[in-house]
């Protein structure tokens, strides 16, 4: 085992410790927030960035953890928005010592981001609407199939599709 890739198992069990996170396998993606109220966490991730040069870099809100010795920094749109697009991601291969960084600011379909009170603290103050969202979208099967609503026009797509993007509702 690389010993980054132990770094980044270390890191795994503080956060899952928390209970929060979302979980696809391979990947586990934290909110900054949550990621601040464990200390150790904290510590390590900043660790990892400045060892990588990334710290003056670009800025992340959620961090994506995958099984192996990649993590990523990703910047998503404010997460007041109910499902913010991905902004920029720093995917960092640890064993390699490479950082991959792309912008998605210029592109017409950038990812989106889903189930984001996962992400949250639980006492966060955006979790109790994002969960009512996340449950009444679910009861409309708006997240079936989800490997087609991975980006914006995938996911307004499937409102269309449900008849949701004409009510007005804040959903995209």
């Amino acid at each position: 085992m690389h010993p980054d890739s132990a770094v980044l198992t270390d890191l795994y069990a503080l956060l899952k410790r928390s209970g929060r996170g979302k979980h696809v396998y391979p990947f586990s993606y934290y909110h900054e927030d949550l990621v601040d109220t464990v200390p150790e966490a904290r510590d390590a991730l900043l660790a990892i960035r400045a060892r990588l040069r990334l710290a003056s870099v670009t800025p992340f809100n959620v961090v994506k953890l995958d099984t192996g010795h990649r993590i990523s920094f990703l910047l998503y749109e404010p997460f007041d928005a109910h499902f913010p697009a991905l902004l920029a991601a720093d995917s960092c291969d640890l064993a390699q010592r490479t950082v991959r960084t792309v912008n998605y600011t210029e592109r017409v379909n950038p990812p989106v981001l889903h189930r984001k009170e996962l992400l949250l603290p639980a006492d966060h103050p955006l979790v109790p609407e994002a969960t009512r969202l996340t449950e009444r979208l679910e009861q409309q099967g708006a997240f079936a199939h989800a490997s087609t609503i991975g980006t914006r026009s995938g996911w307004r797509r499937r409102l269309t599709e449900l008849g949701l993007a004409e009510t007005g509702q804040p959903f995209t």
